[in-house]
């Protein structure tokens, strides 16, 4: 559980700020357009969608003594490194090909990373309740590694407090060291689970044929469309929001560690909540929070207390995306049976990847729906002075909209019919099918 979960922390030490900050610092630092920034990112984050579904069907397809997954963890822990190196370390006189170029093989590391590793946990632990642990062991772990990046900055020997290069490039350094640690750890003490492999002439149309008829598939991925949608619609202009509306700017480091920290401690009840209902249940209650945490960004104006209220509320929104992430990661295993009792084919890494495909396709539509929102309403970051029609537009980014979003993913949420129960009936069946196999 240890193993597996660990290896996400330093990752996630790389990706998040390659979402949220790295590209406000190149426009800021290095004079970057924030067009040509938006647009690069659009485009190779729809082309990386591209790279998942080929990724997917080749870790099904690999065959290894460590396993289908674990070479791909392999590989991608130099790509990470390198392509990590010309983005956190850009020198004196990075520009828009420098920036495209790194990112372009930061998300294909990325890609070799997440998809492999997600259909590992499906194939490392069988049983509904193990699927479970693993995802909370996952959560706890990446939560571990955004607060020591939020911590980073607070080292005395930085000139600021402030989120920098300077603060980055030091993190580059610890993620160095510790994420390739982490997936030699992995991949040569964590056991490579019980792999059903694909047919060999299992083809693209009956991968897709398997996709069409996996209801509880279609479902999933829909929920994780409108719920991913609604987070990336929402941080587009978070930062903007807290700094130059609410005037907060310089306690990002406060905001975000304590967010981060209430997050992590939440996982717990939400294990409880686990194990006492069921991933369904889970999936609803965050996703239903959600819907509320989004409407509330009408209570929050410049003030007095507007630093503990707005705390509180990057807090909430940190307990709540913990609770969904643990859900959608728990539940992958269990679609990954229901498909392979249909087809007789381990399709994880096919699964997966759509999984990814749409998560992509979000983060890259989202942060450029919010941003329009948000122009469009005439919101100026640098004016003194915003009108009601701006600052509702800001809010529209932030909130109001996500919370429709949310809204949409909890209702699929209460339709979702891949039940503990159904899944034991799936489990067994799969446990009489191998048996009868192991016996011819």
């Amino acid at each position: 559980m240890i193993g597996y979960g660990a290896v996400a922390g330093p990752f996630e030490m790389l990706r998040a700020p390659a979402l949220a900050i790295l590209p406000a610092l190149y426009t800021k630092d290095y004079g970057l357009a924030l067009t040509a920034v938006s647009l690069a990112l659009l485009l190779l984050r729809l082309a990386d969608g591209a790279t998942d579904v080929i990724v997917g069907v080749l870790s099904d397809r690999t065959r290894s003594r460590f396993g289908p997954r674990k070479p791909w963890l392999l590989a991608s822990a130099p790509l990470a490194i390198l392509s990590a190196w010309g983005l956190y370390v850009p020198g004196e006189s990075a520009n828009i090909w420098q920036f495209s170029i790194c990112y372009f093989f930061f998300f294909l590391s990325w890609t070799f990373f997440d998809i492999p590793y997600t259909a590992w946990s499906a194939e490392l632990a069988r049983s509904y309740e193990d699927r479970s642990r693993l995802a909370l062991s996952r959560g706890v772990w990446t939560n571990v590694g955004l607060i020591l990046l939020s911590l980073i900055p607070l080292l005395p020997f930085l000139p600021s407090t402030a989120m920098t290069f300077d603060a980055l490039q030091v993190m580059f350094w610890v993620v160095a060291i510790a994420f390739p640690l982490g997936v030699l750890y992995a991949c040569f003490r964590v056991p490579s689970g019980e792999f059903v492999p694909a047919s060999r002439r299992f083809r693209l149309k009956e991968t897709l044929q398997a996709v069409k008829g996996n209801r509880p598939l279609q479902a999933f991925l829909a929920i994780v469309f409108f719920s991913d949608l609604a987070i990336g619609v929402g941080s587009a202009t978070f930062f903007i929001f807290l700094d130059t509306y609410l005037g907060i700017g310089a306690s990002f480091s406060l905001i975000f560690i304590t967010a981060v920290a209430v997050g992590t401690v939440a996982l717990k009840p939400w294990q409880l909540l686990l194990a006492r209902t069921s991933k369904r249940t889970l999936l609803l209650a965050s996703t239903g929070g959600l819907v509320l945490w989004g409407a509330s960004v009408v209570l929050l104006v410049p003030g007095e207390w507007i630093l503990p209220a707005y705390i509180a509320y990057m807090a909430a929104l940190y307990t709540l995306q913990a609770g969904r992430d643990v859900a959608l990661y728990a539940l992958i295993g269990d679609i990954v049976d229901h498909g392979e009792l249909r087809s007789r084919a381990n399709l994880a890494g096919q699964f997966t990847s759509a999984w990814m495909v749409i998560r992509k396709f979000t983060t890259a539509i989202g942060p450029a729906i919010g941003f329009f929102i948000t122009g469009i309403a005439g919101y100026d970051p640098a004016a003194a002075q915003n009108d009601a029609t701006a600052i509702f537009g800001l809010k529209a980014a932030n909130g109001y909209l996500p919370a429709l979003l949310f809204l949409v993913a909890a209702i699929l949420a209460i339709r979702f019919g891949l039940t503990p129960a159904r899944h034991r009936i799936i489990a067994r069946r799969l446990a009489q099918r191998a048996a009868r196999a192991a016996r011819s």
